[in-house]
C-alpha cells in the first residue's frame, strides 16, 4: 500500500502539458523566454546613450553669447556657427573651407528643382538676318 502512495506522489510532480498545442509560434512552457531574463546580457545597457543622440544633446544647450551690449542664451550649434562666420569673414581660410562644406552638405547651393507642370509643342521656322518680322531690314 505504501508503493502505491509514493507512485501516485510521484506522478503529482510531473507538470501536466500545455494548454495549448505545440508548434510553429507555439514554443514549449519550458523554452519559452522567463519574465526578468534578459534575452541579451551581453547587449546595450538600459538608458546608454549612442553617440548620435549625446551629440545633439550637447549643441542643444544653451550658452549666453554676449552681442555689443546685449547678452543673448543661444544653443551651442548656433554659437558655433556664428563664430564660424566670423573667423570666414575676418579672412580665416580654414574657416571659409569649413564654412562652404557645411553650407554644400546642408544644401544651400543646390537650385530649386521646378516640377513641370505644362507641356507645349513649339515649331519655329528659321529666317536669315535680313527678314525679321516679315519685313526687310
Amino acid at each position: 500500500m505504501a508503493d502505491a502512495d509514493e507512485d501516485r506522489l510521484g506522478q503529482q510532480d510531473i507538470p501536466t502539458p500545455p494548454a495549448y498545442a505545440i508548434g510553429y509560434k507555439h514554443p514549449p512552457v519550458h523554452s519559452q523566454f522567463q519574465p526578468g531574463t534578459s534575452r541579451n546580457p551581453s547587449g546595450r545597457a538600459k538608458g546608454s546613450k549612442n553617440l548620435k543622440t549625446l551629440f545633439r544633446k550637447i549643441l542643444s544647450e544653451e550658452v549666453s553669447l554676449r552681442e555689443g551690449l546685449v547678452t543673448r542664451n543661444v544653443t551651442k550649434a548656433e554659437a558655433i556657427l556664428r563664430s564660424l562666420i566670423i573667423g570666414a569673414m575676418k579672412g580665416d581660410s580654414r574657416s571659409v573651407v569649413t564654412l562652404f562644406r557645411l553650407a554644400e552638405q546642408a544644401g544651400e547651393f543646390e537650385e530649386e528643382h521646378r516640377e513641370i507642370s505644362r507641356i507645349e509643342r513649339v515649331i519655329v521656322s528659321w529666317k536669315g538676318p535680313e527678314e525679321i518680322d516679315g519685313r526687310l531690314a
